[in-house]
């Protein structure tokens, strides 16, 4: 039987020392029938411009200003035409059956989403992940990350989402559930779209058969930005998707939570961008509102079914500059899941 064409989306910004490896990588490692589409968010470094004269056989889309990452995604999906969706960065290179373990696992499992291992570029003995997982607060994280590589995980599993570093799909999902919510601009944009496809009955699966190379921080690094969109967005997810019973028992824990995270961006030093947050979701709260009755009018599966998959501590990476504070921070969270009632509906980390 032919192969339906899979439609590989990557998304580049300022991907000049990436861009070249990740497209040779798929060329070199890929067989079957497949497109590549890039998509520029307006890169400073004029990466996406320079690449596309070397490569006139993928398309490549050049925004004239940056669009943030899931409209960035959106409009590689809207501009491609394949059955089956490959969404990755540009900081990534593949390995030798990436994509036929792919549609190995679709056949087995069916319409889901699906991620692959992680490993890092600069030592492939590392992980960088065995899965995504969001803990009971919002909190998304990679499984693993930064651990050797002992193939503890090395059988196909439901996790919490699939990571955009490297998501593979069939477009029958974007079709039903709709396209990320360009409203995220960054962080986090996968998660909402992972709990949503799960809410409408899709799951996420891993696929540690599939093994990708991730460069990793090719963006932001752990700056104040990256920490104002992380907290905004987790608080769009939050109010976008669980429903309002589930909002009303966690909300003490939440508040707790909030007191916590800003002393937190206090001793960081950027408070003023987690009172930034609070600004942005308020001026959103008409957007959440349009988002959270369109998802909950048509979501089939229940909070509890969902938290099953869901955590109430996270994974610390060994390498993580935060690694003792965050062995406090995940007692908080434990005592916190447990005040609220669903600390047995989900899962403890090993």
């Amino acid at each position: 039987m032919e192969q339906k064409l899979v439609s590989i989306v990557i998304l580049n910004y300022n991907g000049e020392e990436f861009l070249e490896n990740c497209i040779n990588s798929i060329k070199s490692k890929t067989n079957g029938n497949y497109e590549i589409v890039v998509v520029d968010n307006a890169s400073p470094d004029n990466s996406g411009r320079q690449t596309a004269i070397k490569y006139p056989d993928c398309k490549f889309i050049l925004n004239e200003e940056n669009v943030g990452v899931p409209e960035g995604l959106n409009i590689g999906i809207k501009n491609s035409t394949g059955k089956f969706l490959i969404l990755m960065n540009n900081d990534v290179t593949v390995t030798d059956g990436w994509l036929d373990n792919f549609l190995f696992a679709y056949e087995k499992y069916g319409v889901a989403l699906y991620q692959p291992k992680f490993v890092k570029m600069s030592n492939p003995e590392i992980l960088d992940g065995t899965g995504d997982m969001i803990n009971l607060f919002g909190f998304g994280f990679a499984r693993d990350k930064g651990q050797r590589d002992t193939n503890l995980h090395d059988k196909v599993e439901e996790v919490s989402y699939a990571s955009g570093t490297c998501m593979f799909l069939p477009r029958d999902i974007i079709n039903e559930i709709g396209y990320f919510d360009q409203n995220f601009f960054a962080y986090h944009e996968e998660l909402d779209f992972g709990w949503r496809a799960r809410l409408f009955g899709y799951r996420s699966l891993y696929v540690p058969q599939t093994i990708i190379h991730h460069y990793g921080s090719a963006g932001w690094g752990w700056s104040g930005k990256k920490f104002y969109f992380l907290e905004r967005n987790r608080w769009f997810v939050i109010l976008k998707n669980y429903s309002l019973k589930t909002i009303a028992k966690l909300f003490p824990s939440l508040l707790l939570l909030e007191i916590i995270m800003l002393g937190f961006f206090a001793k960081k030093g950027i408070l003023l961008k987690k009172i930034r947050s609070y600004g942005s979701i308020i001026r959103s709260i008409n957007m959440i509102r349009k988002e959270r009755k369109i998802i909950q009018e048509k979501r089939v599966i229940s909070d509890d079914e969902v938290l099953k998959n869901f955590c109430c501590d996270m994974y610390i990476p060994p390498e993580s500059e935060e690694s003792e504070h965050m062995k406090s921070f995940n007692r908080i969270l434990i005592r916190l899941a447990k005040l609220s009632g669903f600390y047995q509906k989900v899962k403890t980390l090993e």
